[in-house]
């Protein structure tokens, strides 16, 4: 699939994810039962995660994404680390949850939140791994792309 092919495809899953939007809230608008109700919003909400992460996308396949700095850099990673951590933290928690509960109910709605915490913890591990890191500019590699065939080193005449 070629750039447009690319781009077209992708302009068709967002309107098709901001459909499932729309469709959802009239659907849930005087729905009793709060619930269900809930649940098809969860899903909806999927949508709209779905169609965002689409748009940026789209941002990436259309040309190269901006560095982000070092100070950036280390600010985006210390927040990741923590969010990992609590992820582990809420697998662990519903979990439990699911074994010790005798409702159907709860066990089902635990175990479909522990699924999206497992999700979420290894998308943030591998947005940390694959992002985080090559994304970052660092200024040893400003200086190395400056400098790096230049014969005079940064100082006049040599």
């Amino acid at each position: 699939m070629n750039k447009e092919e690319t781009l077209e495809f992708i302009d068709k899953q967002i309107a098709l994810e901001l459909k499932i939007i729309q469709i959802t809230k009239e659907n849930v608008e005087q729905l009793g039962n709060a619930f269900v109700k809930d649940l098809l919003i969860g899903i909806s909400t999927d949508s709209q995660k779905h169609a965002a992460l689409l748009k940026s996308l789209r941002k990436a396949v259309e040309g190269p994404t901006p560095f982000i700095s070092e100070k950036e850099r280390d600010k985006i990673a210390k927040g990741i680390a923590e969010h990992i951590k609590m992820e582990e933290q809420a697998v662990e928690t519903y979990t439990e949850l699911a074994e010790k509960s005798d409702n159907d109910q709860v066990k089902t709605i635990a175990m479909m939140i522990r699924e999206d915490e497992i999700r979420h913890h290894a998308l943030l591990k591998e947005l940390q791994k694959t992002m985080i890191e090559p994304e970052t500019l660092t200024e040893d590699m400003l200086w190395e792309t400056m400098w790096k065939d230049t014969p005079w080193r940064g100082s006049p005449g040599g």
